[in-house]
């Protein structure tokens, strides 16, 4: 499959690197999309429960209102 940075299919499912390619943001950014609570990214396990799926209507969502992210977390120093 070829990734289209036009036309994202809204019913389709993308992987996680398809998503970071398409969104032009890190997979650690990704990743904390998807684990906080709610998830500004929502996303489901793939039939073996492997792989990370993330549906085409919520990439054009996140794309279309962008979470913003500061910066790292460092320590007390």
């Amino acid at each position: 499959m070829r990734l289209d940075f036009k036309n994202i299919i809204p019913d389709a499912l993308y992987s996680v690197s398809m998503a970071k390619r398409l969104l032009g943001i890190g997979q650690t950014t990704i990743y904390e999309y998807m684990k906080k609570c709610p998830p500004v990214l929502p996303y489901q396990r793939s039939k073996n429960g492997w792989h990370r799926l993330i549906l085409g209507s919520d990439i054009i969502s996140l794309k279309e209102n962008p979470q913003v992210k500061r910066g790292r977390r460092r320590k007390n120093r």
